[in-house]
């Protein structure tokens, strides 16, 4: 019979504690309100809140938006973000896409593993990461898209950039003939 030993030192094996969440939440639901309405909800398969370093994360997330009178302004879903709780920044990574209700547009956001968007919560601008296409789609079926977006949402605002194409339909109300602009497709760098 052979007997052999085992020694278990974690002296050397400390986590530091800003890699510890505090709190881990499954399927978490979050109801933001203020003046008595509901300004927000958002839903999440998981989430992990780091106080230490001032960090929320959030694992497959769906939230809806609504409006002054209640009703539903906009809605999306996202493979996951890091938000700021100081600040309430955020970095969305890999994919989004989110509706908006009175616009009839909807965003679809690639970022694949190194892309996304950062979100700039007193300035309201959504900016792509590198790496990241973007596709804006009408309920017309107009589609552009790009591979760099800023979305002021302040001054409702929207700059595309770097391999734009598609083709937009304008919204007119007095023009019933108005034609729509054709973006060409972007020629390749040399």
């Amino acid at each position: 019979m052979v007997l052999g030993s085992c020694s278990l030192d974690y002296s050397d094996k400390t986590t530091p504690a800003d890699q510890v969440p505090l709190m881990v939440f499954e399927n978490l639901r979050q109801t933001s309100v203020k003046d008595g309405k509901v300004l927000y909800t958002m839903e999440s398969e998981g989430s992990e809140n780091y106080p230490s370093r001032k960090q929320v994360m959030l694992k497959r997330f769906r939230f809806q938006e609504y409006d002054s009178l209640g009703q539903s302004a906009s809605v999306g879903e996202a493979e996951s973000a890091v938000i700021d709780t100081g600040s309430n920044d955020a970095t969305i990574t890999g994919q989004l896409k989110a509706t908006s209700e009175e616009q009839g547009v909807t965003l679809l956001v690639v970022g694949g593993l190194t892309g996304g968007l950062t979100w700039k919560n007193d300035d309201r601008i959504l900016k792509t990461l590198p790496d990241t296409s973007v596709s804006l789609t009408k309920k017309d079926g107009s589609k552009i898209v790009a591979n760099a977006m800023t979305l002021d949402l302040g001054s409702n605002k929207l700059e595309l950039e770097d391999g734009i194409q598609g083709l937009w339909t304008p919204e007119t109300k007095h023009d019933e003939n108005a034609s729509a602009p054709v973006i060409p497709p972007a020629t390749p760098p040399p």
